[in-house]
């Protein structure tokens, strides 16, 4: 009997065992079938992207190096934010506060209720992590948020009250009045004021900088090691060497004390207008002047020049054949790259001294209130001009020079 029951035991084990094996295996099977689906995948994606790239090479690189720039970017938003959070002071959401006249001493209860509900008026409340992804998000045009315009606090339920509103793209608003806008106004409203006055005197300055700068720049390239040479390609030096704060600070009291220009924007004349202009120019045109010469001389001295010269071709064929076609599509990838570094840039000096209504105040006031949400927005605002910019100049380079391949 005890022999048949250990024999029935062990058949007992024996079988549980195969069980768990056939069990183990047909897992196994799962797993594997469920890697090679993955796997099969994978390269159905991959080969789907290459025939995408091969259809619109243009299309797959733009989307590619959109969504790398902006995966640093927001990087880069996020380490911004926490290190302006790190630095700004209670002082900064209740700078329209008197204290001593409210009678609330520093510390008490009353002046940390006064800073909590500050914090959540202007959106800066909770953690850190859920404070950055919450501004990631907001600026993210993806999807709607629903945000809180003219907010403010209930002083009997505490509650945060304001309009309730659906945006696409939300920047944040104004914590300190004097930062450019009104406080708790929406910081983009701002912008859009002010970008289309900062875009009229960029724009109109590198357009002239460019029909003035390149036919110099060329002149200077034709005569090289001349006088006309020395002339054109010395000045530009000269005037790239003197601070552009002096710069723009001597050329502005040139033109009220020797030429009876008014001093700020709203003064002035269709004619004196023409002084802000000229300074932003001074900023980008030597640096136009001298890449032209650069680039102009480099295929001046390159081999097909001299091939194309020995076959018989005439110089001025050559030059505006050849040459310039070739020096001209590298300077045409520089022109919305320098436009957007003049409007962001070069434009602060010349719109801070004729009180020019337009971008560089908020980035200057806004620093020094440490305002968040200001200097946040003039950040990605000038960043994403930045990479678009950079990808409309590869685009036209691989548009105007067909030996360019964005496939490769």
């Amino acid at each position: 009997m005890n022999t048949e029951q250990k024999s029935s035991s062990g058949d007992l084990e024996l079988l549980e065992l195969l069980e768990q094996t056939s069990l183990s295996d047909e897992v196994s099977s799962v797993k594997k079938g469920r890697f090679e689906k993955l796997k099969f995948n994978l390269s159905k994606s991959s080969h789907a992207y290459g025939e995408f790239m091969r259809k619109a090479p243009m299309l797959g690189y733009s989307l590619r190096r959109i969504i790398y720039a902006f995966i640093t970017l927001y990087i880069a938003m996020a380490v911004v934010y926490v290190m302006l959070r790190i630095v700004t002071t209670d002082a900064a959401f209740i700078s329209d506060i008197n204290l001593e006249k409210a009678h609330i001493i520093y510390g008490d209860e009353r002046y940390l209720k006064l800073i909590s509900d500050r914090t959540r008026m202007f959106g800066v409340s909770g953690s850190m992590t859920s404070q950055v992804l919450r501004y990631l998000s907001n600026i993210t045009p993806l999807w709607p948020k629903k945000v809180v315009i003219n907010p403010g606090i209930d002083p009997d339920t505490a509650q945060l009250t304001g309009e309730t509103v659906t945006k696409w793209f939300y920047l944040g608003v104004f914590m300190n009045g004097s930062s450019g806008g009104t406080q708790l106004s929406l910081v983009q409203d701002a912008f859009k004021r002010s970008i289309p006055v900062s875009f009229k005197v960029g724009g109109i300055s590198v357009l002239l900088s460019y029909l003035i700068g390149v036919p110099l720049g060329i002149l200077s390239a034709k005569n090289k090691e001349k006088s006309v040479d020395s002339a054109i390609n010395g000045t530009s030096l000269i005037i790239s060497a003197i601070p552009a704060l002096v710069l723009i600070s001597l050329l502005y009291k040139l033109s009220i004390y020797v030429f009876g220009s008014g001093g700020t924007y709203s003064d002035l004349t269709v004619v004196q207008k023409v002084w802000p202009i000229l300074g932003v120019m001074l900023l980008v045109m030597p640096m136009v002047i001298v890449n032209t010469r650069r680039y102009v001389v480099d295929e001046m001295t390159s081999d097909y020049t001299k091939f194309a010269l020995s076959k018989g071709l005439s110089t001025q064929y050559v030059f505006y054949v050849h040459i310039f076609r070739n020096a001209g599509i590298r300077l045409v990838k520089t022109l919305p790259e320098i436009f957007v570094l003049t409007l962001f840039g070069s434009s602060i000096l010349v719109e801070q001294h004729w009180s020019i209504d337009g971008m560089s105040k908020f980035i200057l006031k806004g620093v020094a209130n440490k305002d968040t949400f200001v200097v946040l927005g003039y950040i990605f605002v000038s960043a994403s001009a930045g990479v678009f910019s950079s990808l409309v100049g590869d685009l036209l380079l691989a548009t105007l020079d067909p030996r360019i391949k964005l496939t490769k």
